[in-house]
């Protein structure tokens, strides 16, 4: 009877958001043969942020009532996490001699745009609480907003969905986000688009939605990073290291150096932060490791078991790459993909088909 009621229910589903769902799978997940229990028992209760039109996804009835629970999450939030968070003061940063005070963020009354960086496990949760004001999340993992506990807990928070699988609700979102900030509500945005995998890179390039947003609505973006040291452990003891910048009219610069400054400013915070509190040893962080290489795997199969529900269509296609920036993969792919081969060309083309091999292995965005 329940995979009757299942399959009725999924139909449905499918028949009311054909235009944002390619298939169901886009709200399941790796792993998973179907939606969890938890879909059918709370579905209805926002399954229309999957609309496409504004006026079903976003009603300023909604934003309200979510506004209030923010009062509740604040009190709450802070023993739901797994780590424990704490505030830095950006004149230590700057200056661990000084003991000034920070001049308090001062947030405008009309709606602004909070970004954080991405990837760990409480990175939503502490994001909301540092904000210090009720955000409204741009959501773009699916699997886990319909099926976890996790995900059940920010549907009190509220939110805009938009399927990264489908380019109709991709455009859509953006409409959807503008209604949510006309009907006052802040927005938050992880512009990286997901976790940052990478071993050496602090922040990936920016999507160009946060920009478009800040232009389309002429407000402001606020920074919030963070900084966690052993983002695999999962622990009280373990520390969230947030700041909270000051907002910046990014709707006043080009698009491609509102982005570039925008990331470099965070990317500032998070290194400030890794100096000040991630120092350690190599012959401690390399115990019981042959290589870097296995190290960072590692380490990024620890931070992977905190992630359930995950899609990893998305997720491994989740960076953005900007066409501007060539990368070594660009320029050998093609000699790497030559059919004629000669006695002219031939070490050319085994050599780039090595370094390509050899890049594909070491991009950790694909990888996990």
């Amino acid at each position: 009877m329940f995979e009757t009621y299942k399959s009725r229910i999924n139909q449905k589903v499918m028949d009311n958001y054909a235009d944002a769902l390619l298939s169901i799978d886009d709200l399941v997940g790796d792993g998973y043969s179907g939606l969890s229990p938890l879909f059918y028992v709370y579905n209805k209760r926002y399954l229309h942020w999957l609309d496409n039109d504004p006026d079903i996804a976003v009603s300023e009835k909604e934003i309200l009532f979510r506004r209030k629970f923010y009062r509740v999450l604040q009190k709450i939030g802070p023993g739901a996490m797994k780590c424990t968070q704490v505030y830095e003061s950006r004149r230590f940063l700057d200056d661990s001699t000084t003991d000034e005070k920070d001049t308090p963020v001062a947030l405008p009354e009309k709606p602004v745009i909070f970004v954080a960086n991405h990837g760990f496990h409480d990175d939503c949760l502490s994001t909301v609480l540092a904000a210090g004001r009720h955000i409204y999340f741009v959501w773009g993992s699916l699997p886990v907003l319909y099926n976890t506990i996790d995900g059940l807990a920010s549907s009190f928070v509220g939110g805009v969905c938009v399927n990264r699988k489908s380019k109709t609700s991709r455009h859509a979102s953006i409409a959807k986000a503008l209604k949510a900030m006309e009907y006052g509500a802040d927005l938050l945005i992880f512009p990286e688009g997901g976790w940052n995998k990478t071993s050496e890179r602090l922040l990936l390039d920016y999507w160009k939605g946060v920009y478009t947003l800040s232009k389309a609505a002429e407000c402001d973006v606020v920074p919030i990073v963070h900084y966690v040291r052993d983002m695999e452990v999962l622990d009280k003891k373990n520390l969230i290291h947030t700041v909270v910048d000051d907002p910046i009219p990014l709707y006043t610069m080009p698009q491609d150096e509102a982005l570039q400054y925008l990331r470099d400013l965070m990317a500032s915070w998070l290194w400030k932060m890794a100096e000040q509190y991630g120092q350690s040893a190599r012959d401690v962080e390399m115990q019981g490791y042959s290589n870097s290489r296995e190290r960072w795997e590692a380490h990024l199969k620890e931070r992977m078991k905190g992630v359930s529900r995950y899609d990893s269509e998305v997720e491994k296609n989740s960076e953005y790459r900007p066409k501007t920036v060539i990368r070594a993969e660009d320029v050998f792919r093609p000699i790497a993909n030559i059919q004629n081969i000669s006695a002219q060309n031939i070490k050319s083309v085994l050599h780039a088909k090595e370094l390509v091999k050899t890049i594909e292995e070491s991009d950790w965005q694909k990888l996990f």
